[in-house]
């Protein structure tokens, strides 16, 4: 053809409207690899730092005040009730400022599991938030756990109240066959207290494999109850399908990601707590006075500055660490639902709706086979 501009390609009709691919989430839409479980936790908090480790450090500063006011306040209430007491008054001061001490002490745990409760929560929806590709903001995460909170927070106190309960029956069990041997003496009662040490180990081993195993069942119940706005019973039975053929899977990387973040809190204290020691040794080289009228202010700026600073780590890697276990348990219970349930399918097709502007479901909501989910804005 000698005139090339003349040509035109041929027409086929206009092309579809093009739409841009989905913005990158957390993780891949796909069931992940034992690798990426371990990991993404890790992620959750790099990716969305301010939000998650402020709420976290918010939670956990909430806690040590709590914790030096109502137990620290008993505590020194009683000292000074105590100095001031006479011989004959001795006892029911002392009697009352332990009982004093001990309920203050399991107010500020209740107040620990309550804190607990809600940052699980907190961390939970940023992780499915991350996971569609948002990155909300502290408000707009703890604006999302309204009206769920306290349900969490009752599954994490069933949890507690479930441990103490098998330690106490534990305990009663080893202390029927010790008590009674030490109080008869004599070759019988050593026998007996031998019995009972050999019973207590083997109990508490069983015991431990009982708890890592209920604790697996139910690890995925936090989720169930912010994503899927289930009861504390309904979320315990849907955790327990959703582990169904994964107990160690589930469980694996969980263990692992705590036994991690053990490790590095230690590698990083042990020094830190050294250095402290001996900057506290070195303020006070003839041990921590009873008494500081006449200490030398140098010697009390760097103990308080020691102290300070090792109080302000404990937050740091407190928040830190709480953060990173509990988006470990979001991640699993998104890969176990998309191993099980295909969840990768509805998550895709939710980011292409979302892309392509036409009306959104609730991603997450509880799957109803045979039946079309519910609609409702994410």
């Amino acid at each position: 053809m000698s005139d090339q501009a003349a040509w035109q390609p041929p027409q086929y009709g206009a092309a579809p409207g093009w739409t841009p691919p989905p913005k990158p989430g957390l993780i891949p839409l796909r069931p992940l690899t034992f690798g990426q479980l371990l990991g993404t936790p890790f992620q959750v908090l790099r990716r969305n730092t301010g939000a998650l480790f402020g709420s976290a450090v918010l939670i956990q500063v909430i806690v040590v005040l709590g914790t030096l006011l109502l137990v620290g306040g008993a505590t020194g209430l009683f000292l000074y009730r105590l100095s001031r007491a006479t011989d004959a008054d001795r006892g029911a001061v002392t009697a009352g400022g332990v009982a004093t001490v001990i309920l203050a002490a399991l107010v500020t745990i209740a107040l620990s599991v309550i804190a607990s409760g809600i940052l699980q929560g907190i961390v939970v929806i940023d992780v499915a938030n991350g996971v569609l590709g948002h990155k909300p903001k502290a408000g707009q995460l703890w604006h999302a756990t309204r009206g769920r909170r306290w349900a969490l927070v009752g599954f994490v106190f069933l949890l507690g109240a479930g441990f103490l309960v098998g330690l106490a029956v534990l305990g009663g069990i080893v202390a029927s066959l010790v008590v009674p041997g030490a109080v008869n003496g004599g070759g019988g009662g050593a026998a007996l207290i031998a019995v009972g040490v050999i019973v207590g180990i083997l109990a508490f081993l069983g015991f431990l494999v009982l708890w890592a195993w209920l604790w697996t069942k139910t690890s995925l119940a936090a989720s169930a109850i912010m994503l899927e706005r289930l009861g504390i019973r309904a979320a315990i039975a849907r955790s327990w399908r959703l582990s169904r053929g994964g107990f160690w899977r589930v469980f694996g990387s969980q263990i692992l990601v705590i036994i991690i973040c053990y490790v590095a809190t230690q590698l990083v204290s042990t020094p830190l707590s050294l250095v402290l020691q001996f900057a506290v040794s070195a303020a006070f080289p003839t041990g921590t006075p009873t008494s500081f009228t006449g200490v030398d202010a140098t010697s009390l700026t760097i103990a308080a500055v020691s102290y300070g600073a090792l109080l302000l780590f404990t937050l740091v890697i407190g928040a830190v660490t709480s953060v990173i276990q509990s988006a470990t348990g979001a991640v699993v219970y998104v890969d176990q639902r998309m191993r099980r349930e295909g969840l990768d399918l509805v998550l895709t097709r939710f980011v292409e709706d979302r892309q392509a502007g036409r009306p959104l479901g609730d991603p997450f909501a509880t799957p109803q086979f045979g039946a079309q989910p519910a609609a409702g804005a994410w």
